[in-house]
């Protein structure tokens, strides 16, 4: 394995200004993706015309991503989609990368042509100083007494939705857990407590740009084409969160968008309708993507290994309350530490991109300017260098005795890291531990007979046929 590299970026022959690197921060958006040709110099293959390696991966993620860094090192060229670019692993590289202290990696123009397709002006598309503007709007959203007004809505659902689960032998959790998400996301994000009528509409177009939209390869909007039915959902949402700001506005909800919708900017002014809802509609995918990738890995592990959840629900037991909220939930250290291992193994972004501003240099390697650049978080979460026997699912390597995490700041990254770490990395982790709370206090988990553990990786992270499960009533 070639050694890990400590990466710097040079700036080709003067030390620019910050007014400067400003200047051209804002230019390079007018260019387009470097071209494979420019990449020459670099190891690496981009795999079958078109697609790249992107069969491969759908094959086998992690076996491919290995067997090239084996052939390749740290830093290489690669085919993925339609898009073409370099390869970054390791810690270091990713810490350059996501720390970017040079102002010299787009998150903009890395997700311009997937993730920017469907929100726009989201906050993951926001670069330097606009992103740091759009990211300050979020702040009174995620402080501990709107968070401890969103547990209190989100246990309601979680009691509710369990109760379906009386009578029953056996469920398949992943179609579960998502219509369970949808519910919390339309009540905590956009006040909506009921989803019926335009509200279901509006989970089914939603549903439309995650399940068709971002899965096309064919950007043509005309039907019967995936694409099409992705943007079809997409105008939806966008006309439906647009109709509810106003009234959002002028009253005094505590749920998310109620919030948002009353930031301004430095001049005392509204931000733009479209841009709020770019924001709105991304985070509620990404808390929907984290929390429901996580919790289907977690409890994949959980119906395999009885030991593992009877020390959990112990854990819980002890507490005696059948439900906590978010001043409670520092109280839940095991399934803390279940959920954290569930998403190192099987991260919920499984590529995180960034496009380079100006040529420099990653890992020795000479970078051109406006190069697509791909990084692999599950990755760096299963380096031997860092991480005890890294394929088997252990949550006590996160314990204060062990700490196997804190060997690199970037070895464990399933929110990204930097500026850009995900604002709702709590939300996601304080959903995941009350549903955990209740699920362990009322039902036994177990895997059906035969049910491999494993994990389809691409397009999204997925425990195959949705995970089912046999339930036990406690």
């Amino acid at each position: 394995m070639p050694p890990l590299s400590s990466p710097e970026c040079t700036l080709h022959g003067r030390t620019q200004r910050t007014t400067d690197m400003n200047q051209l921060a804002s230019d390079h958006r007018h260019f387009p993706d470097a071209s494979f040709t420019s990449l020459a110099h670099i190891p690496g293959k981009a795999g079958i015309p078109i697609l790249g390696m992107t069969p491969a991966l759908f094959r086998d993620f992690y076996g491919t991503i290995n067997r090239h860094h084996a052939q390749f090192g740290l830093v290489s060229k690669i085919g993925i989609g339609l898009q073409k670019g370099v390869l970054v692993l390791g810690p270091q590289n990713c810490q350059q990368l996501l720390l970017d202290t040079e102002r010299n990696f787009s998150s903009q123009m890395g997700y311009r042509d997937t993730a920017g397709t469907w929100f726009g002006g989201a906050i993951l598309s926001r670069d330097f100083d606009e992103h740091r503007l759009h990211r300050r709007v979020f702040q009174t959203a995620f402080k501990f007494d709107a968070m401890q007004g969103y547990s209190e809505g989100i246990n309601t659902i979680i009691r509710d939705a369990l109760a379906s689960w009386q009578g029953r032998q056996q469920i398949v959790f992943m179609p579960f857990i998502k219509e369970l998400l949808m519910n919390v996301g339309a009540r905590v994000f956009y006040g909506i407590d009921d989803l019926g009528d335009d509200a279901q509409r509006f989970a089914d177009a939603f549903r439309l740009i995650l399940d068709k939209g971002m899965l096309s390869l064919i950007r043509k909007d005309v039907p019967p084409l995936a694409y099409h039915y992705g943007q079809k959902g997409r105008r939806f949402v966008y006309q439906y969160l647009d109709s509810l700001i106003e009234d959002r506005r002028s009253s005094e909800g505590k749920d998310f968008m109620s919030y948002l919708v009353k930031s301004t900017r430095d001049d005392g002014t509204y931000f733009d309708n479209e841009e709020l809802i770019d924001h709105l509609s991304f985070l509620f995918f990404a808390a929907y993507d984290t929390t429901s990738a996580g919790l289907c890995h977690l409890l994949m592990h959980l119906a395999a290994n009885p030991a593992l959840q009877e020390s959990l629900r112990a854990q819980s037991l002890h507490l005696a309350q059948a439900e906590v909220t978010f001043a409670d939930v520092d109280q839940l250290p095991g399934i803390e530490m279940a959920f954290n291992e569930a998403l190192r193994l099987y991260p919920s972004a499984s590529i995180l991109l960034r496009r380079s501003v100006r040529p420099c240099q990653i890992g020795g390697v000479e970078i051109p300017a406006h190069t697509v650049l791909f990084m692999v978080p599950g990755f760096n979460h299963r380096m031997p260098q860092y991480w005890s026997d890294p394929e088997t699912f252990d949550p006590d390597r996160f314990s204060e005795e062990r700490q196997e995490q804190r060997g690199h700041k970037f070895q464990f990254m399933p929110f990204g890291g930097g500026a850009h770490k995900c604002i709702g990395m709590n939300f996601a982790q304080m959903n995941a531990k009350l549903f955990m709370h209740q699920l362990l206090r009322q039902y036994r988990i177990r895997l059906k007979p035969g049910y491999k553990v494993r994990s389809q990786i691409l397009p999204t992270p997925c425990p195959p046929q949705g995970l089912p499960l046999l339930i036990e009533a406690l």
